[in-house]
């Protein structure tokens, strides 16, 4: 995962394993699943679920940031809502 601080435009590597979690700023992401998926047009896309909550809430009720499938090919298409970090999957290794 890539991991942007729009403040400070400085760009971050997240290297996580499936089911491990990880921290950037506020953020905790954690990797459900990554694969390669095709469609029918035989061309292949790498997909990943995550789980990302935003940690300096401290709401009991914590609910996730964004809780769902992101696409290499297309990370604005479900994209994470912070108004200072961005992340994006950029690959999965081992698949």
């Amino acid at each position: 995962i890539k991991g942007l601080d729009k403040i400070t435009a400085k760009t971050f590597d997240i290297r996580l394993a499936i089911g491990e979690k990880n921290h950037f700023g506020p953020l905790e992401i954690k990797a459900l699943k990554c694969k390669l998926s095709e469609n029918n047009n035989f061309t292949t896309d790498t997909v990943a679920y995550i789980q990302v909550k935003d940690l300096s809430s401290k709401n009991n009720n914590q609910v996730f940031l964004f809780n769902g499938w992101t696409f290499v090919s297309s990370p604005t298409l479900k994209s994470i809502d912070h108004p200072i970090y961005d992340l994006w999957v950029i690959g999965c290794e081992n698949i």
